[in-house]
């Protein structure tokens, strides 16, 4: 039985190995790299060193990297703007932080380093998109650098705390010594088995487009450290926002909320509507027949509401 499970155990390993080296072979880095605060962002930016164009940056979701948006709507966003797409700390191929004792990378932490990235590149007054998890960046974004947000679009974005638990593959990895043999043993297995499902979930009741997963580099997502801080952000971001929530009111910059009516990932009646109430002057749009990637099934709405954030956070005053 010891040999088996050794047997077994190894030929795992080996896989886990196999695949998280598959996955930076098929999906190199494609953008950009800048040393921010002693770690490595990696990001894409459309027209570097340009000034005078309005500048959209953009945000991915959890499990995911910047190519969600390179295969979506950052190039017909970068006919008009200087657009920077920007793997998350830990995602995709930007380094993680190390945060001492207790603490963990929340989205105020992230936001610093985005926006350490963006006074490096010399980007002014951006409208900030944030899809999914990455809501809860922009939102710290703006609360913390609101002289340095020119306009805010929330796309299917978490704003609020939720109740439902975290999922056992984002619990495990938090349990001392057990979640390393997990990450170097199932999580591999457990994406090729459960990612396609998933992915099909959350595009619900839409198609996702046509070879989504290799396109977006979604298996990036096997690599230990990758999934580490992806777990680690799923865990811990409702906490979070129990108490972000509270500061929603001091936001006064532009704003327009997207979500799809029948997005099951991220609610609109906990997140994208409560938002809207607490937030004077923001805009609301619910898009029928929706899942949780309006920018894919909706990418002419979703540009039509960053045009108009952007159009107004060009207007001085």
């Amino acid at each position: 039985m010891i040999i088996f499970l050794a047997a077994v155990t190894g030929g795992l390993f080996g896989y886990s190995s196999y695949a998280a080296n598959s996955a930076v072979r098929d999906h190199p880095p494609i953008g950009h790299f800048a040393e921010i605060d002693g770690i490595k962002i990696h990001y894409l930016d459309s027209a570097p060193g340009d000034s005078k164009r309005q500048t959209i940056v953009l945000l991915h979701g959890a499990s995911s990297n910047l190519r969600d948006f390179a295969i979506s709507i950052y190039a017909p966003l970068a006919r008009r703007y200087r657009v920077i797409a920007i793997d998350r700390p830990g995602h995709g191929y930007s380094e993680r932080p190390r945060v001492n004792g207790d603490g963990w990378v929340n989205p105020a932490i992230q936001a610093r380093y985005v926006h350490g990235l963006l006074v490096r590149l010399g980007a002014q007054n951006p409208v900030m998109v944030g899809h999914s998890w990455a809501g809860s960046v922009v939102l710290a974004y703006a609360l913390d650098y609101p002289q340095h947000t020119g306009g805010v679009m929330i796309l299917a974005g978490a704003s609020h705390p939720w109740r439902s638990q975290p999922a056992f593959h984002n619990r495990w990895p938090a349990v001392p010594v057990l979640g390393d043999v997990f990450l170097h043993t199932l999580a591999a297995p457990g994406f090729a088995f459960a990612s396609s499902p998933a992915v099909a979930r959350n595009f619900s009741p839409n198609d996702p487009p046509a070879d989504y997963k290799e396109r977006a580099g979604l298996s990036l997502l096997v690599r230990p450290d990758n999934w580490r801080a992806n777990a680690e952000d799923m865990r811990n971001l409702a906490a979070f926002l129990a108490v972000q929530k509270n500061r929603y009111d001091e936001l006064h910059m532009p704003m327009v909320i997207i979500s799809g009516e029948n997005d099951t990932s991220v609610s609109p009646q906990i997140h994208a509507m409560r938002l809207n109430k607490q937030v004077a002057g923001s805009k609301l749009i619910l898009l029928p027949n929706t899942g949780h990637s309006p920018h894919h099934a909706h990418p002419d709405a979703v540009i039509e509401a960053i045009d108009d954030v952007a159009r107004r956070a060009a207007k001085p005053g």
